[in-house]
């Protein structure tokens, strides 16, 4: 029987602030995975990887379902194999303990790296270079998507040291710096997807951000009207975009198991922490998004392998191109 991801109305969704979010999402790299309880089920684990890429672009977070998060620490492999490199010299994921110990005795995350402006920003100059980022993670996503991470998170990093020096004037550089700065950009893309509700102060009244119209409303809203709190307290009717997604996996193919096994990259397993003699079954689930009227709006494959009784998704046998297909309105 099809699995189906619980329908929520991302369109009814408004994010108090991409800073805030920063600092909910940069928990969710380190923490381990919570929902373990999905990997018993290949079904599920496909349900949520594609979910998570459909409802708001955010193939980043969709990690946690991959093989990546095997070892159930997403945030360390991202620091191992693209910050880490980037802000102490000599490191390198593949060298021995000690030496990169030794690596991180003379790094960029160090009091001596901090420019006067580093150490008396009060989030406006962080603001800027964040601003600045979207931009460019906007064009990675046209670029390549979260498909292919490696050239994301590659590139991003290269780019943000080059964006940073320029706003602060040194060459100060952290994984807080790193992370902080990516997932906002990760969140506004997302807001940029579903539009936002405007955000109100404390008393009710005050309007801290207008509502803004996203993408997804704009292809695959209705208008609905409701009423809310106007500017005085008043009700006041509005209209708005509104829209549901909803993913839906099919019945998982067995897949031949040897002839996966042979064409897997031991060296990418590897940086998962990895081996194809771990992988006892692997499958391919079909997986669709359709609009609450049943209009199908995207179809994919998911290929998940099964460690133990665990299932994984392979992102690298998985192609989301139909998905990230319908986010085209935000790269032009």
């Amino acid at each position: 029987m099809a699995k189906k991801n619980k329908e929520f109305n991302y369109g009814l969704y408004a994010v108090l602030s991409f800073v805030l979010v920063a600092a909910i999402l940069a928990t969710t790299t380190v923490v381990t995975f919570k929902n373990k309880y999905l990997a018993f089920s290949p079904e599920k684990i496909a349900v949520n990887y594609v979910d998570s890429i459909a409802q708001k672009g955010d193939g980043y977070n969709a990690y946690k379902y991959t093989l990546v998060s095997k070892s159930e620490k997403y945030g360390n492999f991202i620091r191992e194999y693209y910050i880490y490199p980037a802000i102490y010299p000599g490191y390198d994921a593949a060298a021995d303990k000690e030496a990169n110990e030794a690596a991180k005795e003379n790094g960029l995350d160090t009091d001596e790296h901090k420019s006067d402006a580093t150490k008396n920003d009060d989030g406006t100059l962080s603001g800027q270079v964040i601003d600045t980022m979207y931009t460019y993670y906007i064009e990675l996503m046209k670029t390549y998507t979260w498909d292919n991470y490696d050239a994301v998170f590659t590139n991003y990093m290269a780019k943000l040291k080059e964006v940073r020096a320029s706003v602060f004037g040194d060459d100060y550089m952290s994984d807080e710096v790193f992370f902080t700065a990516l997932e906002s950009n990760v969140a506004t893309y997302g807001d940029a997807l579903t539009g936002t509700d405007t955000e109100y102060a404390s008393d009710g009244k005050t309007v801290l951000k207008e509502a803004t119209t996203g993408v997804y409303q704009i292809m695959f809203g209705t208008e609905q009207t409701a009423e809310v709190i106007g500017e005085g307290g008043e009700l006041v009717e509005t209209t708005k975009l509104v829209y549901k997604l909803t993913t839906t996996a099919g019945e998982p193919q067995e897949m031949n198991l040897d002839e996966y096994k042979a064409a897997l990259s031991t060296d990418t397993l590897a940086t998962y922490g990895v081996t194809a003699d771990e992988i006892v079954a692997v499958s391919s689930i079909p997986v669709t998004v359709a609009l609450e009227d049943g209009t199908v709006v995207a179809e994919v494959s998911v290929v998940a392998a099964q460690i133990g009784s665990t299932w994984f998704v392979d992102s690298s046998a998985s192609d989301m191109s139909a998905i990230y297909a319908l986010q085209e309105g935000l790269w032009a």
